[in-house]
């Protein structure tokens, strides 16, 4: 027996709002988007040369202990090169203050 569309509608909204209040989530989670100066975390894909090599490439500096499989610390001598790590592929640049705060750092 199929269900009713009122019972269809209501799944499909639920499921919608559910997966926008995620997004929103996360993207609040990973912080602003970079200010000047400002150390950045940039999310590379697995697949990808990784996220240190796009810095480098990008003429920053890895900073921190090391990188993690899908991200890594950096900073640049002006703005963070945004467009051109995303053209490299990275998933996201931000600023990497707010992940500080929420590891218990200084930010």
């Amino acid at each position: 027996m199929f269900a009713s569309p009122r019972l269809v509608l209501d799944a499909a909204l639920l499921v919608f709002l559910l997966l926008a209040g995620g997004g929103v989530t996360l993207a609040s989670a990973l912080g602003p988007a970079p200010s000047e100066g400002a150390p950045v975390l940039v999310i590379a894909p697995p697949w990808s040369d990784g996220a240190g090599s796009m810095i480098a490439k990008t003429g920053g500096r890895a900073i921190g202990p090391g990188a993690a499989s899908f991200g890594a610390l950096a900073v640049f001598d002006g703005a963070a090169p945004v467009t051109q790590l995303r053209a490299l592929g990275a998933w996201s640049v931000r600023d990497a203050r707010a992940m500080a705060s929420l590891c218990g750092g200084l930010t």
